[in-house]
């Protein structure tokens, strides 16, 4: 009996693993490949069926940069170019993968097949790849030292995209290593118009060109955005108030506003802006902020009316 009954506990046993062997393996689903292995699979799968398609081989290219396999990508750039030698996506796209391998040379050789063409094309003045090349040219002149060549292919890109913060950071850059802080500042005081926040780096160099000029409270004022941008709000918060009763006052009051506004401190925000307007009644950034947190612009005053009847708006602008 004692057998007997080991024997069944032993089956019972055997049969609970291999049922829940069967059941696991009915019940489980393959993840199958992941997105990106999906989207290589396409992109090869387009390109074996169309091996002279330009377009499949440029966006098999892409995918194997996203996957970081960058000697494949380079094979599909070789290809195009065998075909056509200075297509413009091949090149930058080429370039792109030898900057990303410290080539600088050799990624250059890429960008200066674009501009050295293109420099006296009919459409050069709106041409985005021709801006791009002159703009990787002005960085990697920059990163080898050579200023004044940065200089001019970034002003390059400039001359087609004006608002290009990107190039217009690197100039400011340029320009300061060329000694030259004053134009530094206007450049990069550009930069920050279209790109004001989340973006540390031009602060940065924008207090060390106003260190160079001897300005006190602009350099104080660019040390403060950069502590908010660096998520230190304390302190940039210290460094503005020191300012809000002089030449930069209302730089000081709106960035005050907006770590008030970031913080969430919605009243506090709109009271740095409001006196932002005290100095400034036609400021934009001011104006602007106040109409994003639903404040109306200041009231006019009439002089049929005493101080004490007037007031603010609180109904938002219409858009």
């Amino acid at each position: 009996m004692s057998r007997i009954l080991r024997a069944g506990v032993l089956a019972l046993a055997v049969g609970v693993v291999v049922f829940g062997g069967l059941y696991f393996k009915d019940q489980r689903v393959s993840a199958g490949p992941s997105l990106n292995e999906r989207q290589t699979q396409s992109a090869e799968q387009a390109v074996r069926k169309e091996p002279g398609n330009i377009g499949a081989r440029l966006a098999l290219a892409k995918v194997y940069r996203s996957d970081k396999r960058m000697d494949d990508a380079l094979k599909q750039y070789d290809e195009v170019l065998k075909a056509e030698g200075n297509h413009r996506s091949a090149l930058l796209g080429r370039g792109a993968v030898l900057m990303a391998r410290n080539d600088l040379k050799g990624a250059a050789a890429m960008y200066q097949k674009i501009t050295g063409v293109a420099v006296k094309g009919e459409f050069a003045a709106q041409d985005p790849q021709l801006a791009e090349a002159h703009y990787f040219l002005g960085s990697i002149a920059l990163t080898e030292g050579r200023t004044k060549a940065a200089v001019t292919e970034l002003e390059g890109a400039l001359k087609i995209d004006r608002t290009d913060s990107d190039a217009l950071y690197l100039l400011g850059v340029a320009r300061l290593k060329d000694d030259q802080p004053q134009l530094a500042v206007d450049a990069l005081k550009q930069a920050l118009r279209f790109v004001p926040t989340g973006w540390c780096e031009p602060y940065a160099e924008l207090g060390n060109a106003y260190r160079k000029l001897g300005s006190v409270p602009q350099a104080t004022y660019s040390q403060g955005m950069l502590d908010f941008c660096q998520k230190r709000p304390a302190e940039a918060t210290t460094a503005l108030k020191t300012l809000t009763a002089g030449p930069m006052a209302v730089e000081a009051m709106l960035g005050l506003g907006l770590i008030a506004e970031t913080a969430s401190n919605r009243d506090e925000a709109v009271a740095w802006y409001k006196k932002a307007l005290v100095v400034d009644p036609a400021n934009i950034s001011a104006i602007s902020s106040l109409s994003g947190l639903g404040v109306g612009p200041k009231a006019a005053p009439s002089p049929s009316k005493a101080p004490s009847a007037q007031g603010h708006s609180t109904t938002p602008r219409t858009k």
